[in-house]
This record gives C-alpha cells, sequence and structure tokens, in this order.
C-alpha cells in the first residue's frame, strides 16, 4: 500500500542522521535521552529557512518570508511542503539530475555538417558578413570549401539557375538571394543563391531531402530553408533537447508518479523546433546516426517550428526506456558502455574501477586477447560491464538511431563476405555495424554478425533484445536503485558523505520506506531536510 506522500518525513526526522560534523570534522553525538535526535532542540528557524531556500530553491528567502515566522516558534510542516510543491523547487531537480546525467551536447554531434549554414565571416569573406553558406555546396558549386557567394544579388539564366562568374583562380561565385526561413516568419535573410535552390533531387536522381543528396553539393536547403540550420538553430537545439531531457525528469515528480518513471517511460516530450528536427534535420545526420528519429516524423506532421507547446508522444520501438534512450543521453555518452557506465554511477552507485594493483603488462599473451572479458586486467571491469552495455546494444553507438532487427538482422551474408576478402570495398552500413575487420583468429567466428552481438552469451543476448528498461526494472526489484537514489539526494543536501551509521542503518531504512512509499522523490527530500541531522548542520 503506497504511504502518504510525505509519510517519509515522519518516519525519518528522528533518525541517526542527527550527527552533524563538528568545526574540527568528528562526529557530534546525539543529545542524551533521545532515541536517534532530540526533536526539541533550538534551531534558529531563519537560518534554517534560508539553508532551506538555498537548497530547494537556489536562493536566499525574501524579507517578506523571513517576516512570516515571526510569529512562529519554528518553521512550520507546510511550509517545507510549499516550498517542495513551488515551482522554484525544480531548481534543486534540475541541478541534481545534471549532475547525475551531464546533459552537454555539441551541436555537430545531431546537425550534420551537410546541413549546417555558416555566416560568410566565417570564411572571412568581404561586404556584408550575414549571408549564408554551406560548405558542401560551397566545395561543389563554387569549386572551393570556404567560398560564400558574393555579396550582390543573384541573377538568373532562362531556365532559372543562378549565373556564376568565372574567377582566374579557377573558382566561381554567383549572388544571394533573400529568403524567408522556417526559424525566423515574416523576416528575409540573405542566403546565397545555390544553398537557396529548391530542388527536388541532385543530378543522380538522389532526394535533396536526404543526407546522401545534401551530401552531394549540389542540392540547395529547399522551401525556406526547410532542411538546413543556422548556427543559431543548432544552440537552440542543444538547450531544447536539454529541457526536454529535463521534462522528462520533472514530470513524473511533479505529478507525484513514482520517481522511477524517469528511467522506464516510453514517452517523450516534443516542441516546435524539436518536431522540425525530427522532420527535416534529422534525415540529414550520418555520423553521428540520428537518421531515424523515436517519434515518426508523419505523427508531427502539423507542429510548425514556431510551436512552443511541449507535446507527449510515444517513441518506437517500446524498448525505449526514460531519459536513458533520449537523443540527449546517446549522443552525451556514444557508446554502449559509456551508457552502461553513466546509469550504474548515476543511479545504481555502482562504478566501474579497474584493479588497485593496475594491468599486466602489455606484452603478456592474454593481454592481446580481443574480448574483453577475458583480457588481463581488463576482465576485472569488463567481466560486468559487457553485461550492462548489452541493454544499449540495439542503439547505434555515435549516434542514437535503434537498429531495428527487422532491417539489421543477427547476420548478414554480404558483410560476412567482406569480411572474408578486405580487399572488396565494404557496405558502409556492413562496416558501421557488423563485423567486417578481423583483427584476431578468435573474431573470425563473428564474421558478418552485428556488433551488438559480438561474444554475447545467452544472458547478454537476452539484455541486447530487452533494452535497458530490464536493468531499471532489475535494480527495482533489488532494492539498488532506491538505495542509490537515497545516498545521492543526502550527499546533496548535507554535503558530504554519509557516516558507517548512516550508510548502515538510516539510509537503508530511508531507502526500503521511499521503494515501499512508492518511490516519492518529493517525500524523500522532506525527509531528509526535516531530520534534525540536516537542521543542526544551519546552527
Amino acid at each position: 500500500m503506497r504511504r502518504h506522500p510525505f509519510a517519509l518525513a515522519g518516519l525519518f526526522a528522528t533518525s541517526l542522521l542527527c550527527m552533524a560534523p563538528t568545526d574540527a570534522g568528528a562526529q557530534a553525538p546525539p543529545a542524551e535521552g533521545a532515541v536517534g535526535c532530540d526533536d526539541s532542540v533550538d534551531v534558529d528557524r531563519f537560518r534554517y529557512l534560508r539553508q532551506l531556500t538555498l537548497d530547494l530553491w537556489g536562493r536566499v528567502p525574501t524579507e517578506a518570508e523571513l517576516r512570516a515566522l515571526v510569529d512562529q516558534e519554528s518553521v512550520p510542516d507546510a511550509t517545507v511542503d510549499a516550498l517542495l510543491a513551488s515551482p522554484e523547487f525544480d531548481t534543486f531537480l534540475t541541478r541534481h539530475h545534471a549532475d547525475l546525467l551531464f546533459p552537454n551536447i555539441n551541436g555537430l554531434d545531431f546537425v550534420s555538417p551537410s546541413a549546417l549554414l555558416l555566416p560568410a565571416q566565417y570564411a572571412g569573406a568581404q561586404g556584408d558578413p550575414t549571408r549564408l553558406f554551406n560548405l558542401f555546396v560551397s566545395f561543389y558549386e563554387r569549386r572551393e570549401l570556404y567560398a560564400p557567394c558574393k555579396d550582390e544579388p543573384a541573377e538568373f539564366d532562362e531556365n532559372g539557375e543562378p549565373v556564376f562568374e568565372e574567377l582566374p583562380d579557377g573558382t566561381r561565385r554567383e549572388g544571394y538571394v533573400m529568403v524567408e526561413p522556417y526559424w525566423a516568419p515574416g523576416t528575409e535573410v540573405k542566403v546565397c543563391a545555390a544553398e537557396a535552390a529548391t530542388q527536388a533531387t541532385n543530378s543522380a536522381g538522389v532526394a535533396c531531402t536526404t543526407a546522401q543528396g545534401m551530401f552531394s553539393g549540389e542540392c540547395g536547403c529547399g522551401p525556406n530553408l526547410e532542411h538546413c540550420a543556422d548556427y543559431y538553430v543548432a544552440l537552440g537545439m542543444i538547450s531544447n533537447l536539454r529541457d526536454q531531457m529535463m521534462r522528462m525528469v520533472l514530470e513524473p515528480i511533479h505529478a507525484g508518479r513514482p520517481y522511477t518513471e524517469l528511467l522506464t517511460d516510453v514517452h517523450e516530450p516534443i516542441n516546435g523546433p524539436l518536431a522540425h528536427y525530427y522532420k527535416h534535420l534529422a534525415p540529414m545526420a550520418i555520423d553521428p546516426l540520428v537518421l531515424v528519429p523515436p517519434v515518426p516524423p508523419a505523427e508531427l506532421a502539423d507542429v510548425q517550428y514556431s510551436d512552443a507547446e511541449w507535446v507527449t508522444y510515444e517513441r518506437t520501438p517500446a524498448l525505449h526506456s526514460g531519459v536513458l534512450t533520449s537523443l540527449s543521453y546517446l549522443l552525451r555518452f556514444q557508446t554502449a558502455r559509456a551508457r552502461a557506465n553513466r546509469f550504474y554511477n548515476a543511479f545504481l552507485c555502482e562504478p566501474f574501477q579497474a584493479p588497485t594493483d593496475g594491468l599486466p603488462s602489455p606484452n603478456d599473451a592474454c593481454s592481446q586477447e580481443p574480448n574483453l572479458r577475458e583480457r588481463c586486467g581488463c576482465n576485472y571491469c569488463h567481466s560486468r560491464l559487457e553485461p550492462a552495455a548489452a541493454h544499449w546494444a540495439r542503439f547505434a553507438e555515435a549516434g542514437t538511431m535503434y537498429i531495428d532487427p527487422a532491417l539489421y538482422p543477427v547476420f548478414e551474408p554480404r558483410c560476412a563476405a567482406c569480411a572474408e576478402h578486405p580487399e572488396r570495398a565494404c557496405d558502409p552500413l556492413c562496416e558501421k555495424f557488423y563485423v567486417t575487420d578481423i583483427g584476431h583468429e578468435k573474431e573470425r567466428p563473428f564474421a558478418g554478425v552485428l556488433k551488438a552481438y559480438e561474444w554475447r552469451d545467452r544472458a547478454e543476448i537476452e539484455n541486447v533484445e530487452a533494452g535497458p528498461r530490464k536493468a531499471v526494472e532489475a535494480a527495482i526489484a533489488d532494492g539498488r536503485l532506491a538505495s542509490c537514489t537515497v545516498t545521492k539526494v543526502f550527499e546533496r543536501l548535507y554535503r558530504r558523505e554519509p557516516t558507517p551509521e548512516e550508510k548502515n542503518v538510516d539510509l537503508p531504512a530511508l531507502a526500503t520506506a521511499f521503494q515501499s512509499g512508492g518511490f516519492d522523490f518529493k517525500a524523500l527530500v522532506k525527509a531528509l531536510v526535516t531530520a534534525e541531522g540536516y537542521r543542526r548542520m544551519v546552527r
């Protein structure tokens, strides 16, 4: 049965967490005659409120908030509830989870260079430096990589093609046109005429709405520049992806649903800029590979770039698992091992660490073992890391695309043939997703096998096919997720590691209550900030 949202606070307020560090770094004992703590300890209520607002809201209390305590003997329980219910509590939530998830990515991680528009000043061009050009179009059409068009209006021939001026150095230039871009409706920007082209295909018949078309340099950016982005659009996408991740974190906490949903939900929020990205810019990416967005673009057909509202959509496939398969997470941690490592560090408090006595000599025979589970020294971590990483193995490394079994079977004969005949040119998809480079004889049985399945035993294959949610559900069932969550929040609020007694007695009790109480995150925070150990910190 689920507890009242703040039942944990009452359970924990009289715990041994009253032991707070003294100035000398030792531990102050609990008050005499108390069971755990003396609830009657005289704590300056004004300083206590100041500590609460600093920790939970990121600011000191206002004069009005302090005056409200003048006729109070202590900070009322209702005041703590109000702090946790306020939108300002998002300050704590976002800072805490940003420290766990590291949601910092680079614009080029998800906006392909073939779709990026740069200002002419990037190439040191004279005249108005604001006109936009693209490196690939420039190389193909103007015969030089860093060559924006002329700072004058373009001229067109009878077929509507821009007229280029041939220059003595072998390069050529055309003028610019004025275009109303999708990111600034109602305004116009200068765009080199070749980049502003709206043709459907290049000369080989490849669609200009694909990465192959744009990489050819023959394609323009389409109507309203829809499948290109300038520098500021790319920066805005970084902000929107971070906001998306934090919304996935905050939504279950705000709604009073189990905290674990941030790691298991198959849905994600999308606004106008992200919808435009999924529809027009994701197909431009090759490496890192986004290409196929988690929400089908057809479902976003009516969403415009200018739409600021966030709407929740269901991702496909069902293997998606909360923030652990969000674009921000997959692009920030670009290998299955890195993704598993961050999850184990942030939510299970189980880092993968090398042996204390170091690694053996690289000249040892076992140091040449291709299977990291068996390589000397490496096996210390990888015997645990590889099964954990298997949960993310169906999501492309150096990208985000789900490697659909219907399109990418476990074994691909043409890729095996490529591995057996290295003198032949290999299909790029084989090289990226399949074992084609046989560097050791032990790898030969895996020729043509999907890299996600290399070296996997039956248990690991089950992890591959179940996805990250299986790892989360196991950690929920055995209590590791609850235990680590409690420890991480404790360390943030108390600014120290728990004492041995807190670690072995108090925090396990709170973790048990947190789990049995339905993973109510606000109740957990309230329990910690109303405990005497926290209150004594402000004396």
